[in-house]
Protein backbone atom coordinates (compact mmCIF):
# COMPACT_ATOMS: atom_id res chain seq x y z
CA UNK A 1 0.00 0.00 0.00
CA UNK A 2 1.36 3.43 -0.93
CA UNK A 3 2.15 6.14 1.60
CA UNK A 4 -0.78 8.23 0.30
CA UNK A 5 -3.18 5.30 0.62
CA UNK A 6 -2.01 4.55 4.15
CA UNK A 7 -2.41 8.17 5.15
CA UNK A 8 -5.92 8.17 3.67
CA UNK A 9 -6.78 5.06 5.68
CA UNK A 10 -5.72 6.75 8.89
CA UNK A 11 -7.63 9.90 7.99
CA UNK A 12 -10.76 7.81 7.37
CA UNK A 13 -10.42 6.00 10.70
CA UNK A 14 -9.78 9.19 12.61
CA UNK A 15 -12.86 10.73 11.02
CA UNK A 16 -15.01 8.08 12.68
CA UNK A 17 -16.71 9.77 15.65
CA UNK A 18 -15.71 8.46 19.07
CA UNK A 19 -18.58 8.82 21.52
CA UNK A 20 -20.11 12.28 21.52
CA UNK A 21 -16.81 14.16 21.59
CA UNK A 22 -17.28 17.50 19.84
CA UNK A 23 -14.94 18.42 17.02
CA UNK A 24 -14.37 21.94 18.38
CA UNK A 25 -12.14 22.06 21.41
CA UNK A 26 -10.91 24.53 24.00
CA UNK A 27 -7.53 24.76 25.73
CA UNK A 28 -6.91 24.52 29.46
CA UNK A 29 -3.81 26.17 30.90
CA UNK A 30 -3.21 26.65 34.66
CA UNK A 31 -2.27 29.99 36.18
CA UNK A 32 1.42 29.10 36.33
CA UNK A 33 1.48 28.36 32.58
CA UNK A 34 3.33 25.07 33.08
CA UNK A 35 1.24 22.95 30.70
CA UNK A 36 -1.83 22.94 28.49
CA UNK A 37 -4.27 20.41 27.08
CA UNK A 38 -7.38 20.45 24.94
CA UNK A 39 -10.88 19.57 26.09
CA UNK A 40 -14.28 19.49 24.35
CA UNK A 41 -17.06 22.01 24.61
CA UNK A 42 -19.53 21.04 27.32
CA UNK A 43 -16.76 21.10 29.94
CA UNK A 44 -15.91 24.07 32.14
CA UNK A 45 -12.86 24.92 34.23
CA UNK A 46 -12.89 23.33 37.70
CA UNK A 47 -11.40 25.03 40.75
CA UNK A 48 -9.86 23.98 44.03
CA UNK A 49 -12.96 24.88 46.04
CA UNK A 50 -16.62 24.14 45.36
CA UNK A 51 -17.55 27.83 45.38
CA UNK A 52 -15.29 28.44 42.34
CA UNK A 53 -12.43 29.99 44.29
CA UNK A 54 -8.81 28.91 44.48
CA UNK A 55 -6.58 27.73 41.66
CA UNK A 56 -7.94 26.12 38.49
CA UNK A 57 -7.28 22.38 38.79
CA UNK A 58 -8.64 21.02 35.50
CA UNK A 59 -11.97 20.75 33.70
CA UNK A 60 -15.34 19.30 34.63
CA UNK A 61 -18.70 18.33 33.16
CA UNK A 62 -20.22 17.30 36.49
CA UNK A 63 -23.98 17.68 36.84
CA UNK A 64 -26.94 15.94 38.38
CA UNK A 65 -27.45 14.05 35.13
CA UNK A 66 -23.79 13.31 34.35
CA UNK A 67 -22.57 12.59 37.86
CA UNK A 68 -18.94 13.42 38.63
CA UNK A 69 -16.91 14.14 35.47
CA UNK A 70 -13.41 15.51 36.05
CA UNK A 71 -10.12 15.72 34.13
CA UNK A 72 -7.04 16.75 36.10
CA UNK A 73 -3.33 16.77 35.18
CA UNK A 74 -0.85 16.20 38.01
CA UNK A 75 2.91 16.68 38.20
CA UNK A 76 5.80 17.06 38.04
CA UNK A 77 6.71 14.88 41.01
CA UNK A 78 9.41 12.46 42.06
CA UNK A 79 8.83 9.11 40.29
CA UNK A 80 10.67 7.17 43.00
CA UNK A 81 12.19 3.99 41.64
CA UNK A 82 10.26 4.17 38.36
CA UNK A 83 12.62 5.44 35.65
CA UNK A 84 10.11 5.23 32.81
CA UNK A 85 6.70 3.87 31.83
CA UNK A 86 7.17 0.86 29.56
CA UNK A 87 5.60 -2.52 28.92
CA UNK A 88 8.44 -4.03 30.95
CA UNK A 89 7.51 -2.20 34.14
CA UNK A 90 3.80 -1.71 33.49
CA UNK A 91 2.85 -4.18 36.24
CA UNK A 92 5.05 -2.36 38.78
CA UNK A 93 3.28 0.91 37.97
CA UNK A 94 -0.13 -0.78 38.20
CA UNK A 95 0.80 -2.31 41.58
CA UNK A 96 1.93 1.06 42.94
CA UNK A 97 -1.27 2.78 41.80
CA UNK A 98 -3.42 -0.06 43.13
CA UNK A 99 -1.83 0.27 46.57
CA UNK A 100 -2.48 4.01 46.54
CA UNK A 101 -5.95 4.01 44.94
CA UNK A 102 -7.70 0.78 45.94
CA UNK A 103 -7.77 1.53 49.66
CA UNK A 104 -11.44 0.52 50.06
CA UNK A 105 -13.15 -2.76 49.10
CA UNK A 106 -15.45 -0.82 46.75
CA UNK A 107 -12.47 0.26 44.60
CA UNK A 108 -11.19 -2.35 42.15
CA UNK A 109 -8.47 -2.39 39.51
CA UNK A 110 -9.99 -3.27 36.13
CA UNK A 111 -7.41 -3.00 33.34
CA UNK A 112 -4.27 -1.38 31.98
CA UNK A 113 -2.99 -0.64 28.47
CA UNK A 114 -0.02 1.16 26.95
CA UNK A 115 -0.54 4.55 25.31
CA UNK A 116 1.45 7.74 24.63
CA UNK A 117 1.58 10.96 26.65
CA UNK A 118 4.04 13.87 26.50
CA UNK A 119 5.78 12.04 23.67
CA UNK A 120 6.60 9.14 26.01
CA UNK A 121 5.16 5.66 26.53
CA UNK A 122 2.47 5.83 29.22
CA UNK A 123 0.36 3.38 31.23
CA UNK A 124 -3.42 3.89 31.05
CA UNK A 125 -5.07 2.33 34.13
CA UNK A 126 -8.78 1.93 34.85
CA UNK A 127 -10.21 1.51 38.34
CA UNK A 128 -13.88 1.20 39.29
CA UNK A 129 -15.49 2.60 42.41
CA UNK A 130 -18.92 1.27 43.35
CA UNK A 131 -21.26 3.35 45.47
CA UNK A 132 -24.73 1.90 45.92
CA UNK A 133 -25.95 1.23 42.34
CA UNK A 134 -23.54 3.69 40.73
CA UNK A 135 -20.14 2.65 39.35
CA UNK A 136 -17.57 5.36 38.66
CA UNK A 137 -14.53 5.00 36.44
CA UNK A 138 -11.31 6.42 37.87
CA UNK A 139 -8.73 6.45 35.10
CA UNK A 140 -5.05 7.26 35.54
CA UNK A 141 -2.62 7.80 32.65
CA UNK A 142 0.96 7.83 33.94
CA UNK A 143 4.33 8.57 32.36
CA UNK A 144 7.84 9.72 33.25
CA UNK A 145 9.59 12.47 31.32
CA UNK A 146 12.98 14.02 32.08
CA UNK A 147 13.08 12.24 35.43
CA UNK A 148 9.70 13.57 36.58
CA UNK A 149 6.38 11.74 36.92
CA UNK A 150 3.14 13.06 35.43
CA UNK A 151 -0.37 11.64 35.27
CA UNK A 152 -3.89 12.48 34.25
CA UNK A 153 -6.79 11.58 36.50
CA UNK A 154 -10.10 11.21 34.65
CA UNK A 155 -13.35 10.51 36.50
CA UNK A 156 -16.68 9.64 34.87
CA UNK A 157 -19.59 7.29 35.41
CA UNK A 158 -19.34 3.81 33.89
CA UNK A 159 -22.67 4.21 32.09
CA UNK A 160 -21.42 7.52 30.63
CA UNK A 161 -18.09 6.12 29.38
CA UNK A 162 -19.00 6.35 25.70
CA UNK A 163 -19.78 10.03 26.21
CA UNK A 164 -16.82 11.08 28.37
CA UNK A 165 -13.94 8.64 27.80
CA UNK A 166 -13.05 10.44 24.51
CA UNK A 167 -12.57 13.68 26.47
CA UNK A 168 -9.95 11.95 28.60
CA UNK A 169 -8.24 10.60 25.48
CA UNK A 170 -8.27 14.08 23.91
CA UNK A 171 -6.58 15.59 26.98
CA UNK A 172 -3.95 12.83 27.13
CA UNK A 173 -3.11 13.09 23.42
CA UNK A 174 -2.81 16.90 23.41
CA UNK A 175 -1.12 17.72 26.74
CA UNK A 176 2.20 19.52 26.42
CA UNK A 177 4.66 21.00 28.90
CA UNK A 178 5.41 24.69 28.49
CA UNK A 179 8.51 26.78 29.02
CA UNK A 180 8.00 27.34 32.74
CA UNK A 181 7.75 23.67 33.73
CA UNK A 182 10.39 21.69 35.58
CA UNK A 183 11.67 19.82 32.56
CA UNK A 184 12.52 23.01 30.71
CA UNK A 185 14.51 24.05 33.77
CA UNK A 186 16.49 20.86 33.53
CA UNK A 187 17.09 21.52 29.83
CA UNK A 188 18.24 25.06 30.57
CA UNK A 189 20.80 23.84 33.10
CA UNK A 190 22.87 22.38 30.30
CA UNK A 191 22.02 24.94 27.66
CA UNK A 192 25.39 26.68 27.61
CA UNK A 193 27.30 23.52 26.76
CA UNK A 194 24.76 21.33 25.01
CA UNK A 195 22.67 23.51 22.70
CA UNK A 196 25.18 23.44 19.88
CA UNK A 197 25.51 19.66 19.95
CA UNK A 198 21.76 19.03 20.22
CA UNK A 199 20.93 21.31 17.31
CA UNK A 200 21.32 19.28 14.15
CA UNK A 201 21.64 15.95 15.97
CA UNK A 202 18.16 15.15 14.63
CA UNK A 203 18.02 16.29 11.02
CA UNK A 204 14.78 17.17 9.27
CA UNK A 205 15.26 14.06 7.13
CA UNK A 206 15.61 11.83 10.21
CA UNK A 207 12.59 13.41 11.85
CA UNK A 208 10.48 12.92 8.71
CA UNK A 209 11.62 9.31 8.46
CA UNK A 210 10.27 8.72 11.97
CA UNK A 211 6.91 10.37 11.32
CA UNK A 212 6.50 8.24 8.19
CA UNK A 213 7.18 5.17 10.35
CA UNK A 214 4.36 6.24 12.67
CA UNK A 215 2.04 6.39 9.64
CA UNK A 216 3.19 2.95 8.49
CA UNK A 217 2.71 1.35 11.91
CA UNK A 218 -0.68 2.93 12.62
CA UNK A 219 -2.05 2.05 9.19
CA UNK A 220 -0.88 -1.56 9.60
CA UNK A 221 -2.65 -1.73 12.97
CA UNK A 222 -5.87 -0.36 11.49
CA UNK A 223 -5.76 -2.87 8.63
CA UNK A 224 -5.88 -5.64 11.25
CA UNK A 225 -8.20 -4.07 13.81
CA UNK A 226 -10.67 -1.17 13.48
CA UNK A 227 -12.26 -1.53 16.88
CA UNK A 228 -12.99 1.65 18.89
CA UNK A 229 -10.08 0.80 21.20
CA UNK A 230 -7.64 0.52 18.31
CA UNK A 231 -8.95 3.68 16.65
CA UNK A 232 -8.46 5.56 19.94
CA UNK A 233 -4.92 4.15 20.21
CA UNK A 234 -4.07 5.21 16.66
CA UNK A 235 -5.62 8.64 17.20
CA UNK A 236 -3.54 9.18 20.35
CA UNK A 237 -0.33 8.28 18.47
CA UNK A 238 -1.34 10.43 15.49
CA UNK A 239 -2.23 13.46 17.64
CA UNK A 240 0.94 13.15 19.73
CA UNK A 241 3.05 13.04 16.55
CA UNK A 242 1.21 16.06 15.11
CA UNK A 243 1.85 17.98 18.35
CA UNK A 244 5.59 17.24 18.08
CA UNK A 245 5.58 18.30 14.42
CA UNK A 246 3.81 21.54 15.32
CA UNK A 247 6.43 22.52 17.88
CA UNK A 248 9.33 21.37 15.68
CA UNK A 249 8.76 23.29 12.46
CA UNK A 250 11.76 22.87 10.15
CA UNK A 251 14.36 22.68 12.92
CA UNK A 252 13.89 19.43 14.90
CA UNK A 253 15.94 18.77 18.02
CA UNK A 254 17.33 15.54 19.39
CA UNK A 255 14.45 15.50 21.89
CA UNK A 256 11.92 15.70 19.04
CA UNK A 257 13.37 12.56 17.47
CA UNK A 258 13.43 10.81 20.85
CA UNK A 259 9.79 11.74 21.45
CA UNK A 260 8.69 10.26 18.11
CA UNK A 261 10.81 7.15 18.82
CA UNK A 262 8.84 6.71 22.05
CA UNK A 263 5.56 6.87 20.11
CA UNK A 264 6.91 4.27 17.65
CA UNK A 265 7.75 1.92 20.52
CA UNK A 266 4.16 2.01 21.78
CA UNK A 267 2.92 0.92 18.34
CA UNK A 268 5.17 -2.13 17.99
Amino acid sequence: MSFVARTALIALALAIPTGSLAQDTQTFEPADGSYRFQYPHGFTVSYMFADGSGDATGVTASSANNGDVLITFLGPRDPGDIADATEKNRQTIVDDFTKAIAVLPAIKFRSSTMTTMLGQPAVDMVFTKKRFKTVAINRYVFTVRDGKAYNFECVYQEDKAEQFAPACELAVSTVSLLASDASSGADAAGADTDDASVAGACSELEFNRRTVEVVELTSNLLMKDQSPTMIARVKAAHDATMAIEARTGSNPSEQDCRDVDAIIETLK
